[in-house]
């Protein structure tokens, strides 16, 4: 599955009128720490930060990678394609990242992804006049369970986008690595729709979870489970 780096956004006419220029607030939480950065944007552009981070909360401060494409206004609703990423100490393992595409209102903040413990929290800066549109996207809901190790993990979704998150953690000597790759398909005429899924846990050298499949879900359904190998499941669940 092709990582999701860069996806879109819209505006219609019902906001008022107003500069081209957006602001994108993102704010990565893990427990009592905080980092945010606040990015420029305007439809139809690229756009990108790399530097420290705003930084609340115990420990040290970090370097965050925060990229963006906002698309062209459309049906009151903006379309983000984000990918944002904590650096932590080590650039090579970065504690978190998260790719995928959401959508916006101005001043409505939006968990985009929560994995291993972080939250992305997204959110368009400014105010929408009127009765604001109900954006439209679900939610996916998924876990990898290996043994002593459980990572839940969930993105605001579209169908049709891919979706994606690594999360580093362990030791220097015992790295734990986590990578999840999704991409749920439209729904049919009754509602379900099938997710492709890729994932990998390692611990160190040893390879805990290796596995990639596909799932049917309907949102507000069951939760089916797969089996990842050496006795780890995956289960996934879609709502509205």
């Amino acid at each position: 599955m092709k990582s999701a780096l860069f996806i879109a956004v819209a505006l219609s006419a019902a906001l008022p009128a107003r500069a081209e220029d957006w602001t994108v607030r993102m704010k990565a939480v893990n427990g009592r720490q905080t980092y945010s950065v606040s990015l420029k944007n305007s439809p139809g552009r690229q756009a990108a930060y790399d530097g420290k981070a705003g930084a609340r909360g115990p420990g040290a401060s970090s370097d965050v990678i925060f990229k963006t494409y906002l698309d062209s206004p459309r049906e009151g609703v903006f379309r983000l394609d984000y990918q944002a990423e904590v650096a932590g100490k080590n650039r090579a393992r970065p504690p978190f990242q998260a790719a995928g595409k959401v959508l916006l209102l101005p001043g409505k903040p939006v968990l985009a992804a929560d994995a291993g413990g972080w939250k992305l929290i997204l959110e368009l800066e400014g105010e929408y006049e009127g009765k604001p549109p109900r954006p439209g996207s679900g939610v996916l809901d998924a876990k990898l369970k290996c043994g002593r190790y459980s990572y839940p993990v969930s993105f605001a979704y579209l169908p049709n986008e891919q979706y994606s998150a690594v999360v580093y953690g362990g030791s220097d000597e015992e790295p734990l690595k986590f990578m999840i790759g999704l991409l749920p398909a439209a729904a049919g005429a009754d509602g379900e729709f099938e997710l492709q899924y890729t994932l990998q846990l390692k611990e160190g050298a040893e390879t805990l979870a290796d596995s990639s499949g596909s799932m049917v879900l309907e949102p507000g359904g069951p939760r089916p489970a797969a089996s990842a190998g050496k006795g780890c499941v995956f289960s996934a669940k879609a709502s509205r």
